[in-house]
């Protein structure tokens, strides 16, 4: 599973160290997000705001803070912000299909997972690639689950949580034994993972 309290030390340290770096806040925004840190996201969106104002961070930021408080449509905004201020910014993108997810509204979810695909520029983010996954396994289109979930898995292959993910769909696509050495490796990566 990840590891939301080392990433929190480790990002809170990059801020101690270098107070006025922007990048790398929306990780951090992230991590107190799934931490459930509601005062602590809300301190660093202000920070991060009074700080740079354009900087697409910053609203990722406020973002996520609005997401936490389950306020899906004002988060939207905020991510529309980021992206607003610097159209490259693929975190903004995958996150705001997240908040679409949280909708149920499919259509755009898709629509802002393949526009972070499209602008991430190194190849690097699985995140997108994983909600599309996500989207298509409860579309029950497995083929395409496993296709996207596979990719994601390219990209992060370190991931327990991944590979439960695609042996889910090899499964529903008719290959147990594929499934299993996929969930047999996703233990393997973190014995404590208990969806593995």
């Amino acid at each position: 599973m990840a590891d939301y309290q080392n990433s929190k030390r480790a990002l809170e340290t990059m801020q101690r160290v270098e107070p006025h770096r922007m990048k790398g806040l929306e990780v951090l925004s992230t991590t107190l997000w799934h931490l459930k840190k509601e005062v602590e996201l809300s301190d660093l969106a202000q920070r991060a705001v009074d700080f740079d104002r354009m900087a697409p961070e910053s609203w990722c930021v406020v973002g996520n803070c609005f997401s936490l408080q389950k306020e899906h449509e004002t988060a939207l905004t905020f991510f529309r912000r980021s992206i607003q201020v610097d159209s490259s910014f693929t975190y903004s993108y995958t996150l705001s299909g997240h908040e679409y997810v949280s909708n149920e509204d499919f259509d755009k979810a898709v629509s802002c997972y393949r526009d972070a695909i499209r602008t991430d520029g190194c190849g690097r983010h699985y995140n997108a690639w994983y909600g599309l996954g996500a989207i298509y396994f409860r579309q029950e289109k497995y083929d395409l689950a496993e296709y996207h979930f596979q990719k994601a898995l390219t990209i992060n292959p370190q991931s327990s949580v991944l590979h439960c993910h695609l042996g889910m769909a090899q499964y529903a696509n008719g290959k147990p034994y594929e499934a299993l050495d996929t969930l047999e490796g996703a233990f393997q990566l973190d014995p404590h993972n208990a969806q593995a």
